[in-house]
This record gives structure tokens, sequence and C-alpha cells, in this order.
């Protein structure tokens, strides 16, 4: 039997739908919250952080002191003080939303069998962090170039985009505990594009259309229960949802779309680009990201 590499775009849509309802599930938040004196902890520590120092310093510079005079070498005050603020969150509140992804994990392993544990230890070696660090930077980037190069419809094609993003975000700690390389993460995500626009798309809403400050703020605020939520969740379909065609059968009767779309085609592009660029200026000081960015996109 053949197999179809479409599938009904009713369906596609049904696995949209799925991925927003989950991204929805805000009871299994509040009870991991209520239950771990850990997750209470962090939470209220990334609220802080984020919601009181980080976005109210902001938002207190852009009421009080956002007139002319305000303004040195051009900037004001809140772009002079938020980017260093945004940027010093960003290596804090891994702190913070790791131990609450930790006892998501442990939870949804000790509730669902399938879910195959790997190691929780995800500590990574230097080449690995500046190879992660490079697929973010690329991932935004690519955003951007769509939502400003192309006309009429890259405002949309970014927010898709960005709907993958989002979903990425939350859904790699589940993966990592799994064990599951860069190029498998992609390439699941990939296989189940509808469900992770859908799951991406609330958070996306929320942030989209922010300045970058504010957006960052709001997203870091939101993220640790958007991780719960991605870890206790189920992809649909929980597999490659190729339908068996009957010999001779090539086409569905009714509109239909892949199943699956190179999502990170672009960014995959760029990653490559970036290492080459590294490995040109920096020689062999640049062969470890090499070496690990062949080892994280390597399928096992």
């Amino acid at each position: 039997m053949a197999t179809s590499t479409q599938s009904p775009l009713s369906q596609h849509w049904n696995y949209f739908l799925n991925g927003a309802e989950q991204a929805f599930n805000w009871p299994k938040t509040f009870i991991l919250f209520y239950s771990s004196s850990t997750v209470q902890k962090s939470m209220f520590k990334a609220l802080f952080i984020n919601g009181i120092i980080f976005l109210g310093g902001v938002l207190f510079l852009e009421i009080f002191y956002n007139a002319p005079e305000h303004r040195i070498f051009g900037c004001s005050y809140a772009t002079i003080t938020g980017f260093p603020l945004y940027f010093g969150t960003l290596g804090i509140n891994g702190k913070f939303f790791t131990p609450i992804a930790e006892k998501a994990f442990q939870l949804q392993a000790k509730n669902n069998p399938r879910t195959t544990p790997g190691s929780t230890n995800i500590v990574q070696s230097m080449a690995s962090m500046i190879y992660t660090v490079i697929f973010y930077m690329n991932c935004g980037v690519f955003a951007g170039l769509l939502r400003s190069m192309i006309p009429h419809v890259g405002t949309l094609l970014a927010f898709l985009m960005n709907c993958a993003i989002m979903s990425y975000y939350c859904f790699e700690y589940k993966w990592l505990y799994m064990g599951w390389t860069l190029e498998q993460r992609m390439t699941f995500m990939e296989e189940h594009w509808a469900y992770f626009l859908g799951f991406g798309t609330p958070i996306t809403v929320l942030t989209f259309f922010l300045s970058t400050l504010h957006s960052g703020a709001v997203f870091a605020i939101l993220y640790p229960s958007y991780v719960i939520m991605a870890t206790m969740a189920t992809p649909k379909p929980a597999t490659p949802y190729g339908q068996p065609l009957a010999s001779g059968k090539t086409v569905h009767p009714e509109l239909s779309a892949p199943n699956k779309i190179p999502l990170f085609f672009g960014v995959r592009k760029m990653n490559d680009l970036v290492i080459f660029l590294a490995k040109m200026v920096g020689g062999v000081h640049a062969d470890s990201i090499v070496s690990e960015k062949q080892k994280m996109t390597k399928m096992e």
C-alpha cells in the first residue's frame, strides 16, 4: 500500500484546534502549582524578576522619563536600561524555569507510561550552548526577515513562524529530558506542524504585536505556565499521519495539505551559513561548534 503525503484540511484543522486547546490547559498548571512548593517558589521568583523589575522598570521609565530631554544619543532611558535588563534576565530565568520543567516532566512520566525519559541532566557543553544560541538567534532573525522583506503576506508568515518558534521554546525542556537531538525536535515539529502552530498561537497573540522589550517580559512571565502545559501535552497525531492509499490513488477527494512542512528550512540554512563563516574566521577554534552541529543534527 502506498502512503499519502497529504491529509485533508479538515484533519489538519482539528490538529490545530487540539494544539490550541492544550495551550489553554490551565487546570494542569494550577494543580502542579498548588502541589509543589518548588514550582511555587520558582514561579514567584520569575514573576518578580520579569514582571516587577523588568517590565515594571521599563513601563516606569516609559511613563515618567520619555520626554525628549530624557534621551542619550537619541535613545530613551527605557531602551538604554531595558535591553541590558532583557539580556540579563535571559541568563537568570533558566534557574527558575528548569525546576518547573523538571517537576512537570516527572509528573507526566509518572502518569503516562508511554513517555520515555532520557536524562534530567540537561547541562550542555560550551559548544552545545553556542550552537543552541545560534539556533535561537536565527529563529528570531528569520521571522523578522519574513515580516520586513515580504510584502503583504510577510506579517502573516512571520506570525505563523513565531507560533512555531513559541511552541519549540515551550516543548524544548520536555524533548531535552527525553534525550532528543535538535534535528529530531525540528523534524517532529515539521511532521506535526498543524498541532504546533495551534499550540503556539495563544502566546504569540499575546506577544507578537508588542515591542521587543514588552514582548520579552510578557513571554517570560507566561513561559513557565506554558512549559508545564507543553510538558504534559500529547501532540496529535501521535505519529506522522500519512494515509494509506489503495493502488492507483494519488489524490484526496477533498482539499488537502502536506503532512510535513519544512518550517525550519530557512533556519537550517542560516545555521549552516553562520557555522561556515565561523569556521572561515575562527579556523580550528570553530571546529568544536561544527562537531556539535553534526552531533545535534544527527538522527538517532
